[in-house]
């Protein structure tokens, strides 16, 4: 689970939490999140379904394949994952570092940089 990038292990951290998932073909999925895979297959419990001519389905579970996927809704509750607060701390770092290449007189740029 090292190689996968931060959507993913995000969508990893939503498991056991309401969903909102709209696919490719227009059908919107809300639902309880029971588990997700790297390819962002996942399966859903307690299932709203709307269809594109807006009719409501109930429906138990649900197991939708990642590639038919448009986006997906997390709850706002994510937003304090640790997975954002790593990222924030990598993206502060490498501000820093560029502000103290831009602060060092006297040196030369080469091309390219």
């Amino acid at each position: 689970m090292s190689n996968i990038g931060v959507p993913i292990k995000l969508l990893h951290e939503a498991e056991g939490m309401k969903v909102t998932v709209e696919m490719k073909n227009g059908e919107i999925y809300r639902g309880l999140l029971l588990s997700s895979e790297d390819t962002m297959n996942m399966s859903l419990s307690e299932v709203l379904r709307t269809a594109r001519n807006g009719q409501i389905t109930k429906l138990p579970n649900v197991y939708l394949r990642g590639s038919s996927i448009r986006f997906i809704a997390l709850p706002e509750l994510l937003k304090n994952a640790p997975v954002f607060q790593k990222v924030t701390a990598m993206k502060r770092k490498m501000e820093q570092a560029q502000q103290q290449r831009l602060q060092q007189p006297g040196q030369k740029r080469k091309r390219g940089d």
